[in-house]
């Protein structure tokens, strides 16, 4: 766990971990490429070619053009970690997972990709999204530090 990691979570502060944007430049890249084609069959296509390339604009273009841009200016919070309340995870809510309820937090692998998983108190799992934008070992470090700490 890294000094800074420790240090904010010490003064009280909440550390936020978002989704990683390579994966969005790609998105963005399929959309745009998917108008182009569409903006092509609008302009010498005749009858149904003409009506795809309209859908083709309509969706990627006018649709997924600005969200994939969205997602890269701001992306999905997916992780917090609070000394005081515990971990929030974007796939639970609202709802924060206390250090009390940690059992465990684990080394895993998903996908043959390292993750990391919280073995809860009721005997449930949870495994941190693989597309955090932190490496697994960081994100194992700051969790299995602080669970030692507080739980």
């Amino acid at each position: 766990m890294s000094t800074d990691h420790a240090s904010r979570l010490s003064r009280g502060d909440e550390l936020e971990f978002r989704t990683v944007r390579t994966g969005m430049v790609f998105v963005l890249m399929f959309c745009v490429g998917f108008a182009v084609i569409g903006q092509c069959l609008v302009g010498g296509g005749q009858g149904l070619l003409r009506m795809l390339g309209v859908a083709l604009l309509a969706f990627f273009g006018a649709v997924g053009i600005p969200v994939a841009v969205w997602r890269l200016i701001r992306p999905a919070l997916e992780l917090r970690v609070s000394g005081t309340r515990g971990v929030w995870l974007r796939d639970e809510g609202s709802a924060w997972i206390g250090w009390q309820e940690i059992a465990a937090v684990e080394r895993d692998e998903v996908a043959s990709r390292p993750a990391v998983t919280l073995r809860l108190t009721s005997g449930e799992t949870r495994t941190l999204s693989p597309t955090i934008a932190a490496s697994p070992t960081e994100l194992f470090d700051l969790l299995a530090t602080e669970h030692a700490r507080r739980a």
